[in-house]
């Protein structure tokens, strides 16, 4: 049996519980980014379509249409994919927090809405200690 502490759970077993929400929500954005593609596959197919049609009022509301169609797709996805990537940075500052290492450093230091979508860095610090944590612990 694990040991408990006074919440009831011990530090292991809080890390695992973090763990299989981090993977599930890694999940999650992969599987939006997917429908993403998808979209743009289906979108591409409906734009040839368009493009063969005559240019009259018709093609106008339906290339209006498809344009606002895939613009709040994208804005909701977006949406939803930053949050989860906002947890994701929560998780890993908590295991992180709780093992005494920089074990999860990804969407910290890395993810798109922290290091920027273009010219990302690479990961030249994965398995250094961060400042924070190295103060904290005992030399």
């Amino acid at each position: 049996m694990a040991e408990t502490q006074a919440a009831g759970f011990s530090d292991f077993e809080r890390v695992q519980v973090l763990l299989h929400e981090y993977d599930s929500l890694r999940d999650e954005i992969q599987q939006r980014i997917a429908h993403v593609y998808q979209v743009v596959i289906i979108c591409a197919v409906l734009a040839t379509w368009l493009l063969g049609r005559t240019m009259d009022g018709r093609f106008w509301f339906g290339a209006t249409f498809l344009l606002l169609l895939i613009a709040a797709f994208g804005w909701f996805n977006g949406e939803d994919i930053k949050r989860a990537a906002a947890q994701l940075r929560s998780i890993e500052q908590h295991v992180n927090y709780l093992s005494g290492e920089d074990l999860l450093t990804w969407e910290t230091h890395y993810g798109g809405a922290i290091a920027g979508y273009w010219g990302r860095p690479r990961p030249a610090h994965v398995g250094k200690r961060s400042k924070k944590l190295h103060a904290k612990t005992p030399h």
